[in-house]
C-alpha cells in the first residue's frame, strides 16, 4: 500500500481505460468509524446499489490524484481540506482484450466536518456506514474488499 503517486495521466498506457474509486473514512461525532458510500441513481444495471466515489480518468487530469480529487469532488462535494491520508489499495482489471479496463483503488481516510453535497441527477442519497452494516447494503464485490481494506487499515494502526 502506498500513497497515489503523481504519475501523470499522459504517461499511462493508452491501450486501456483507467479508472478511479475513492473509499473515504471519517469518525462521526458518536466515535464509529464509518466510510462514506452512495446511492447510484442511474446506470440499467447499479441503480439502487451503494458503491464509493467512482468515476473515469479524464485526458484533461494532469495526475493520478488530481483526478482522484475531481472525482470526488465532483461526485461529494469534499475537498479533502482537513487531515487526511491517502492509501492506494489493490487495483482492479476487467474488460477484454480489445478495451480492457483498470480501477485504481483508494483509501482516504480523512478528518474534515466538510458537509457531503451529492449530485442528485446521479445518486439517490448518501451514507456514513459503520464496517458491521456493509454486508446487508447492496455493494459491488471489489468495491467491499475495497472497503474492508480500509477498515483493516484503521485497525493496524495507520489512521
Amino acid at each position: 500500500m502506498a500513497a497515489p503517486d503523481h504519475t501523470r495521466i499522459s504517461d499511462l498506457p493508452r491501450d486501456q481505460q483507467w479508472r478511479i474509486g475513492a473509499a473515504i473514512f471519517r469518525y462521526q461525532q458518536n466515535g464509529r468509524y464509518t466510510v462514506l458510500l452512495l446511492k447510484r441513481a442511474t446506470g440499467s444495471y447499479t441503480t439502487g446499489w451503494w458503491n464509493t466515489p467512482t468515476g473515469p480518468v479524464r485526458d484533461t487530469d494532469e495526475t493520478i490524484d488530481s483526478a482522484m480529487r475531481r472525482i470526488i469532488f465532483e461526485q461529494t462535494g469534499l475537498g479533502l481540506q482537513g487531515c487526511y491520508n491517502i492509501y492506494q489499495v489493490e487495483p482492479l482489471s476487467w474488460g477484454s482484450e480489445d478495451q480492457p479496463m483498470t480501477k485504481l483503488n483508494f483509501v482516504i481516510h480523512e478528518e474534515s466536518t466538510e458537509i457531503v453535497v451529492i449530485p442528485r441527477s446521479e445518486f439517490f442519497e448518501y451514507r456514513w456506514v459503520e464496517e458491521e452494516c456493509i454486508d446487508d447494503l447492496r455493494i459491488p464485490v471489489a468495491m467491499q474488499d475495497v472497503i474492508r481494506a480500509g477498515f483493516e487499515l484503521r485497525r493496524e494502526g495507520y489512521v
